[in-house]
């Protein structure tokens, strides 16, 4: 079975998060930061990861910098309230394959999955 992992801190967005890949029949896995989500990369090995930008600890955009660093090839879209444009580019620029903002749309995300699966462009 495809595994898709969330790396968010919110309780209440992992739930709605991982809600919604359920959905697509999919298994999910969560980390609660960085650090947890890069043990769970190597350990799970996900087909996609989903991962929020602020978080404590270690965020998102030092999980982009050692999938990177790593050579990791697994797509990952950023889902955060994070709306500032350079920060959306910054992130692009270290790989990730799409970026989408909270509150999450249902549709998008599904579309984004979708999509990194299918080995689709960003």
């Amino acid at each position: 079975m495809v595994k898709v992992l969330l790396i968010e801190d919110s309780a209440f967005q992992r739930k709605i998060i991982s809600s919604i890949v359920k959905d697509l029949g999919y298994d999910i896995i969560t980390a609660e930061n960085g650090h947890e989500g890069i043990e769970r990369i190597l350990k799970e090995k996900p087909a996609v990861i989903l991962s929020d930008l602020l978080m404590p600890e270690f965020d998102g955009i030092w999980v982009l910098e050692q999938i990177r660093a790593r050579g990791i090839k697994v797509p990952i879209i950023i889902v955060t309230s994070d709306v500032q444009t350079m920060t959306r580019d910054h992130c692009m620029e270290l790989g990730a394959f799409r970026y989408l903002n909270k509150p999450v749309q249902k549709d998008l995300l599904k579309s984004a999955i979708v999509q990194a699966l299918a080995g689709g462009v960003r």
